[in-house]
């Protein structure tokens, strides 16, 4: 039986973005009663060009081998097996293991409620995200850790570490990290095309468990996307969440608050914080 969804609060009083990891004490995967519904949203895109990417052969990456990505398919398959219950996978009928392989991926993440991204080296290799947070897969692939990241202000100490982040994540681990945000849309999938739902009566708390997973013997780590969306005072239901939260959107910068499109929504939360 699926057990409630455990939504993590990774508030601090001091909102910076920083390149630390931590290790992992929890399980990688955290399938839950909400599974239903993250494969009906996952089905709901999972057929558009941006849900599954994979940057090819190239002069860029010549090691960009499908018979490593594939072996990487299996590697994931088998963790999210032992969560999920999953049968082996099945293979299509394609002759072109190119298809096949982005066929095993699209059977995984119908499987399965993370999202996920096959890192090599500092850069995106693969990607099958459904549920993305206002950012387009197909502008982050094939671009490496410090370019992904170069529209989130503040994140130089972050994009400077890159080299040493991408090799934490590929030789130890798993490792964890949080990012949150604030927002009157409740959908799990918030793809930029989308329309932005500017007001609401009601504010939804967004965050992501990001798990690294190394798989050192092919130079690569998995990385996690598991995405949560409830109402906020859901979450803030002890008075020292109630405080962490009213110090970390103080101590946010209006750059960041714009960045995460959360301008018209931190003046409404903070004088309800304040009066409570």
């Amino acid at each position: 039986m699926l057990s409630e969804p455990q939504v993590p609060c990774p508030v601090s009083t001091n909102h910076k973005i920083r390149p630390d990891l931590v290790r992992l004490e929890g399980p990688l995967f955290t399938p839950d009663k909400l599974y239903p519904q993250y494969l009906e949203a996952k089905r709901a895109v999972i057929d558009e060009p941006w849900s599954s990417l994979w940057v090819r052969e190239t002069r860029q990456d010549p090691t960009s081998d499908p018979r490593v990505l594939m072996e990487a398919l299996d590697f994931l398959w088998q963790k999210a097996a032992e969560a999920y219950h999953l049968e082996p996978p099945v293979r299509s009928t394609n002759q072109h293991l190119t298809d096949e392989v982005m066929h095993r991926g699209r059977q995984l993440a119908m499987h399965i409620q993370e999202d996920f991204v096959l890192m090599h080296g500092t850069r995106a290799e693969a990607m099958w995200v459904c549920l993305p947070s206002r950012w387009d897969p197909a502008e982050k692939i094939g671009r490496d850790f410090a370019q992904i990241h170069q529209p989130v202000p503040h994140s130089e100490a972050l994009q400077k570490a890159q080299h040493n982040v991408a090799k934490a994540m590929h030789q130890k681990g798993p490792f964890v990290r949080y990012v949150w945000g604030l927002t009157y849309d409740p959908q799990l999938c918030q793809h930029p095309a989308q329309p932005r739902i500017e007001e609401g009566s009601t504010v939804y708390f967004r965050t992501e468990r990001q798990i690294t997973l190394p798989m050192p013997e092919l130079q690569r780590s998995w990385f996690l996307i598991r995405v949560y969306s409830v109402p906020l005072w859901d979450v803030l239901h002890t008075p020292e969440r109630k405080q962490l939260l009213l110090e970390s959107l103080r101590s946010m910068s209006p750059e960041h608050i714009a960045y995460k499109h959360m301008q018209h929504i931190v003046p409404r939360v903070l004088a309800e914080l304040e009066k409570r």
